[in-house]
């Protein structure tokens, strides 16, 4: 346990703000219903932002994964390459079974292709298998990996603020609900929180932050052979 507080306190720029989206986000869905969260967004939308979703919406897709991936080959960060492929399966896993097991209808065939809904005309839109989003968990599990292994954390910003644009697109392109996005978020960055733990997991345990004691012990086992 103590192991993933210190990964959360390293990486408090993309994680302290991923807790607010937990918490406000759920507040959301205890106030407004389905029907008026997906409305709220769906409905504010102009001729820019479609175009502008529909290439952000990509940052969820697996291909941009991959190409993080690719460049961990590239780079011959093998560790990391491991890393980001467990996790991206792992999310990949975990949505798809939910998808197939909760079989929830997608905006356009809940509103029964309603006009009053707003899609892009050259997206294809779907109509099942809508909870949980695979996008924004792709989306989520992606910048939480790059927040993890960015030594610059104040990038986490930026990465959090990336994929929380690439879940609202979801909603924005009617491909799915806010509750959608909302666990699909949690499932993406859960993944690459404890994949990144659990194969960091003796490099963080030797830190002096996780065990001051043990860091006490080493200093003074090394003053005395001194």
């Amino acid at each position: 346990m103590k192991t993933f507080v210190t990964l959360f306190r390293k990486n408090a720029y993309f994680f302290l703000p991923l807790l607010l989206w937990i918490l406000v986000g759920g507040l959301m869905q205890s106030i407004f219903s389905p029907e008026e969260l997906f409305m709220g967004i769906n409905q504010n939308h102009n001729s820019v932002a479609d175009v502008l979703m529909t290439g952000i919406t990509y940052l969820g897709d697996g291909c941009s994964f991959a190409v993080v991936l690719l460049c961990m080959l590239i780079a011959r960060k093998y560790k990391l390459f491991l890393i980001g492929l467990v996790s991206i399966l792992a999310v990949t896993l975990i949505v798809q079974v939910a998808k197939h097991a909760i079989e929830a209808p997608r905006p356009l065939l809940y509103f029964q292709n309603a006009s009053f809904v707003h899609v892009v005309k050259w997206v294809s839109v779907h109509y099942n298998n809508s909870f949980p989003s695979g996008h924004s968990a792709g989306a989520f599990a992606l910048f939480s990996f790059l927040a993890l292994i960015d030594n610059n954390k104040l990038r986490g910003l930026l990465f959090i603020s990336l994929a929380l644009i690439a879940a609202y697109s979801r909603i924005y392109l009617a491909q799915h609900f806010f509750a959608d996005i909302y666990i699909g978020s949690i499932i993406g960055a859960g993944c690459s929180f404890v994949v990144y733990g659990l194969f960091e997991f003796k490099n963080l345990t030797k830190t002096p932050v996780l065990c001051p004691k043990a860091a006490e012990a080493a200093l003074l086992a090394e003053a005395s052979l001194g």
